[in-house]
């Protein structure tokens, strides 16, 4: 395995234990979710808020193939390759009736 493949696996495999621990309900923070550590700070901070509000609704990431897909919106949000429009947008499509929990995901990714 090149090192490209290796950090495409290992982003893989983050995305999955991710979508999974909000999905799940665990909602603990989980260390080197995205390979950068600036990431992996932002996502801590926002499973623990997320954690600690009774109103949001878990999105239900069932599929590898849905966990993938959230995980690069999420990670694209966070680098400020899409807008908060188009994540919530995209989540809303993908998942109608979740639009309020992409919203609170995207004002935490995006908050400083």
């Amino acid at each position: 395995m090149n090192k490209f493949q290796g950090l495409k696996a290992r982003r893989a495999a983050a995305a999955i234990v991710t979508a999974s621990v909000l999905a799940a309900g665990l909602l603990s923070a989980t260390a080197s979710m995205a390979g950068s550590d600036e990431f992996d700070r932002k996502m801590s901070s926002v499973i623990g808020q997320i954690k600690a509000d009774p109103s949001y609704r878990k999105i239900p990431l069932d599929t590898s193939a849905d966990r993938q897909w959230f995980y690069d919106q999420s990670a694209a949000l966070f680098e400020k390759k899409i807008t908060k429009a188009q994540y919530v947008d995209e989540g809303s499509k993908k998942f109608p009736g979740y639009e309020a929990s992409f919203d609170k995901l995207a004002d935490l990714f995006k908050a400083s």
